[in-house]
């Protein structure tokens, strides 16, 4: 996603642009103090937004979107974020181990799928299912799981719900899981795709071809 560098240099480009600028005006052409650095900060906010401007098509281009697809993606990302804070928070309020374990299972993968898409903003599109529903029932679960769990006053009720919610979260993990190796499928095809050519290319080579004449003999005499 945008890196927060970007804005540290083009303050870094526009400032010394300024003073350089405000000072070309009142000692080169004459200007008073206060035309020259009104014309110099004018100057300066056109340098600081078109580096901004041509940062942001760079940025477009990079990762293959249009500037309405990436405002999109990062808009959901920032949603996701915030249900990510809330996941974290649910950890605080476990006391069971087993329990524990799957939260920390769960949110492995919903991180794992985050950092994917925040790296490569392009694969929201693969993991939509995972952004738009699975993430926001992660939750939902989890807090619900977490608030029932925390009461002193466990009826046979309280007990039922919280086998049902456990469950239902031990389902998610495994859509979660699904969720993640959607994002992962072209990396895998390609890194399996790699692998057969490489063994091909074994194949064809064989033993014999790996050795010259003589290193060859040699293999056999010492066989």
């Amino acid at each position: 996603m945008k890196n927060p560098l970007l804005f540290i240099l083009r303050a870094l480009v526009t400032i010394p642009t300024v003073i350089i600028c405000s000072l070309l005006l009142i000692n080169q052409l004459g200007l008073s103090p206060l035309p020259a650095v009104v014309l110099a900060v004018a100057v300066g906010a056109g340098i600081y937004f078109g580096l901004g401007k041509y940062a942001d098509a760079r940025l477009y281009k990079k990762y293959g979107l249009t500037r309405k697809e990436y405002n999109f993606i990062l808009t959901n990302m920032k949603e996701a974020k915030q249900k990510l804070s809330r996941l974290k928070s649910v950890f605080v309020r476990i006391r069971s181990i087993s329990s524990l374990k799957q939260m920390i299972e769960l949110n492995r993968l919903v991180r794992r799928i985050f950092s994917i898409v925040k790296k490569e903003p392009k694969r929201f599109y693969e993991a939509e299912s995972f952004f738009y529903s699975h993430l926001d029932s992660v939750v939902e679960l989890a807090e619900k799981y977490a608030w029932l769990n925390s009461q002193k006053l466990k009826d046979a009720s309280v007990k039922q719900s919280l086998l049902e919610t456990k469950e239902t979260l031990n389902d998610l993990t495994k859509t979660l899981e699904k969720d993640l190796h959607k994002v992962l499928a072209k990396d895998i095809e390609h890194l399996t795709f790699e692998l057969d050519v490489a063994k091909q290319s074994l194949d064809k080579r064989g033993l014999p071809e790996v050795f010259e004449k003589g290193d060859k003999n040699h293999y056999d005499n010492r066989k």
